[in-house]
């Protein structure tokens, strides 16, 4: 398909096009929401969802329903048994839930994909392959930051026990706050060493391989020693691909340690201030929904944080404008839109040119006769 001549899209529908033909070209099958869920399946799983308010509505037999504010637990739900399968999704749906610009309810686009079922080194490179490519589709300057939950939580149980504290440490770790932080560890006499260390890493601002190496000398045990060799072996192969130069890796960088348990990953691309895409795996939303033993690894792309980059406000000006009025031949407009049309030629009929119209073709009709000139 040649993307340069669909000149009726708009940009971020030919970004969409673009995606559904990289996942499809990878073995993803489209998946789509035929239905409304429960207000209380979302309500149940309220833990997996950004943000706690759910848009909710009636249905004909007065059950309450809900605007889906995620399509992920959806896919988990109605996913197969794949204890010694994989089942490989992406869709393209609309979600309703509070917006990260505005406090306010918003009908937010996106697109996404999920692997469930078993999910090993290859299917984990592919994924963040995809990640990095769904990204320079965008942007051919975009970054994809890796981390890895296994870090962050194995220094965390270096620290504290305590649930709350463990929060405020993440919370403080996602906003490289070591001022915070240190403060945070003097107020409840934290242990030394592995402060020093959450310090270094928090800081360790530096190029990928000295990210590692700092990440390496620092694992404090066994669980950030398997983050950093995971790490370490997805960076290897990529390097090989050429498709490290777009890989920032950040293992300070954490979030809900009740819904990752491995590889994080957040994308950026020039002119937006935050994120546009994020995910990585997810195995405890798996066991939370009876899918015990499988395994699940996705991201998802937000367009409404691309509005800024991709929205045009009005679709490309046309090729040609027809204009007519009421004495021009309708048998003659007919044939002249036929032809245009034959030849791939964009155009609109109007009864006056506009004063936007620019590098076209104009064709004046008056009866029978067309006279064409380029302006």
């Amino acid at each position: 398909m040649s993307y340069d001549n669909l000149k009726f899209l708009y940009n971020d529908e030919i970004s969409v096009l673009k995606l559904r033909k990289l996942y499809e070209s990878c073995g993803f099958k489209k998946y789509r929401m035929g239905k409304f869920e429960s207000y209380d399946f979302y309500a149940k799983n309220k833990d997996f969802l950004v943000g706690n308010r759910i848009i909710t509505f009636s249905d004909l037999n007065g059950k309450l329903m809900a605007l889906k504010p995620d399509v992920t637990l959806s896919i988990v739900k109605n996913a197969d048994d794949m204890k010694n399968g994989r089942q490989k999704l992406y869709y393209t749906e609309n979600v309703y839930r509070e917006s990260k610009d505005i406090h306010e309810f918003k009908e937010i686009f996106q697109v996404g994909l999920e692997v469930l079922g078993e999910i090993d080194l290859f299917q984990t490179v592919e994924i963040i392959t995809l990640a990095i490519k769904s990204l320079l589709e965008i942007d051919k300057d975009a970054i994809l930051d890796i981390s890895h939950m296994g870090y962050t939580e194995g220094l965390t149980d270096c620290l504290t026990n305590d649930p709350a504290l463990r929060g405020k440490i993440h919370s403080l770790f996602s906003q490289k706050n070591a001022h915070d932080f240190l403060k945070l560890a003097d107020e409840h006499s934290l242990p030394k060493n592995p402060v020093n260390t959450a310090v270094c890493i928090m800081n360790a601002a530096t190029s990928n391989e000295d990210a590692l190496k700092i990440a390496e000398e620092n694992a404090l045990n066994g669980k950030m020693q398997e983050a950093v060799t995971e790490i370490k072996a997805i960076y290897s192969i990529l390097s090989d691909t050429g498709l490290d130069k777009h890989i920032k890796i950040d293992l300070s960088v954490t979030d809900d340690p009740g819904y990752y348990n491995g590889i994080l990953m957040h994308g950026y691309v020039n002119g937006v201030p935050r994120d546009i895409l994020s995910g990585g795996r997810y195995d405890m939303l798996m066991s939370k929904m009876g899918k015990n033993g499988t395994h699940a690894m996705g991201f998802a792309i937000y367009f409404d944080a691309l509005d800024r980059i991709l929205h045009t406000k009005e679709k490309n000006s046309p090729d040609a404008y027809i204009i007519y009025d009421s004495l021009s031949s309708p048998d003659t407009l007919v044939s002249l839109t036929e032809r245009l049309a034959k030849n791939n030629i964009s155009y609109s009929a109007l009864n006056s040119l506009p004063d936007s119209a620019k590098n076209a073709t104009v064709y004046t009709v008056s009866g029978n006769e067309v006279k064409e000139e380029k302006i």
